[in-house]
């Protein structure tokens, strides 16, 4: 796709991504029995364990969670928020219609790779004005 070009997810990405917040869930609640769900709370949570967790990732982790965790951000927005999955300028993100768009993958990257400065809890906070249409 053409990186100016406008795309809806297909259902296969989307079912990918729902795979992989539920991916989120399960590890989580299993191995340090916390109990997420698409909530503040939960973002709250996970913007600590990045903090806490981001230095000792080798960078093949942090891929995967760039993954993992972006898919579990942008179903929080789109739950919370609103907006569907789409491609816009290359990037997967979310869109909440006239040209406003949250790209959690790509700063659940940026706070792996910068830390608090680009905390992904602070993104889910100030996307709500975005969506809302209240900044752009």
């Amino acid at each position: 796709m053409p990186e100016n070009e406008y795309q809806l997810v297909d259902e296969k990405n989307l079912a990918a991504i729902k795979a992989n917040v539920e991916v989120v869930k399960t590890v989580l609640a299993e191995n340090l029995e916390v109990r997420l769900d698409l909530d503040e709370q939960s973002i709250e949570w996970l913007d600590g364990y990045v903090e806490r967790n981001r230095e000792f990732w080798e960078p093949e982790v942090k891929q995967q969670h760039t993954s993992i965790l972006g898919s579990f951000l942008g179903e929080a927005i789109v739950k919370n928020y609103g907006g569907q999955w789409a491609y816009s300028e290359g990037s997967l993100g979310i869109d909440f219609g006239n040209d406003t768009f949250a790209f959690p993958f790509n700063k659940v990257a940026k706070h792996i790779e910068n830390g608090a400065e680009d905390s992904i809890f602070s993104f889910y906070k100030t996307t709500s004005m975005v969506a809302n249409g209240s900044i752009k």
